[in-house]
């Protein structure tokens, strides 16, 4: 993300995340870098980098957070539902453990390839799936912000959009390989041979940079004195 883009999302966010906030699911700790202010970051296994190494860190359970209830200013969930045995259950977990006052902030991830490309990078998905490769998003996780919706009641878009630059090519070998795009201990080597045929296909060049919108989207649930 640009920077000018990345510091008018993560302000806006923050804005909704006051005090000390928690981001569960943080990963290598990127976007936890971009929120900044007093944060503690949990996550199931430690895949900190240098971003990250300056905040706290908690080893914990998206479905059992070890927080007392009403006790941070707001909760940051990014890409994290697909991942937990119980997406509603980490909701109802986040929404507990924030005072009123706060909120929960979720993304299930952006529109990435709003454009030409996106026809290419599903066609990979849905190649995948006829033989018989389980993609990871949305097996466990909620299917849209409907269903978070259900949970937290209605919530407050925030998002940016932002131009990028992408060939087919690394929009199409990306989707064969991307870790979070795929239920692990599976054989992707498969998709690789898809992704190749599916660039042959393709009409234009597919080493020539394609520009298309990147938008990334929150929806941020207010905590209020229920």
């Amino acid at each position: 993300m640009p920077g000018e883009a990345a510091r008018d999302l993560y302000g806006r966010l923050r804005s909704f995340l006051p005090g000390v906030a928690l981001d569960v699911g943080c990963g290598v700790g990127s976007v936890a870098a971009g929120l900044g202010g007093p944060l503690v970051l949990l996550d199931a296994v430690d895949l900190r980098g240098p971003l990250a190494s300056d905040f706290p860190f908690v080893l914990g359970d998206a479905c059992a957070l070890p927080f007392a209830s009403a006790s941070v200013g707001g909760v940051h969930l990014a890409r994290v539902l697909h991942h937990v045995s119980d997406w509603r259950l980490a909701l109802s977990e986040a929404r507990r453990v924030v005072r009123p006052g706060g909120a929960v902030a979720v993304t299930l991830g952006g529109r990435m390839f709003a454009s030409a490309l996106a026809p290419l990078r599903d066609a990979v998905f849905e190649e995948g799936q006829r033989l018989g490769i389980a993609g990871a998003h949305h097996v466990h996780g909620p299917t849209g912000y409907e269903d978070v919706d259900s949970v937290l009641g209605a919530g407050e878009v925030v998002e940016v959009a932002f131009p990028q630059f992408d060939t087919p090519r690394q929009v199409a070998v990306d989707a064969a390989g991307h870790p979070y795009a795929w239920l692990p201990g599976q054989d992707l080597s498969p998709l690789q041979a898809v992704a190749e045929r599916l660039l042959a296909e393709w009409e234009a060049d597919p080493d020539e940079p394609v520009e298309h919108e990147r938008v990334i989207s929150y929806r941020v649930y207010a905590r209020g004195n229920d």
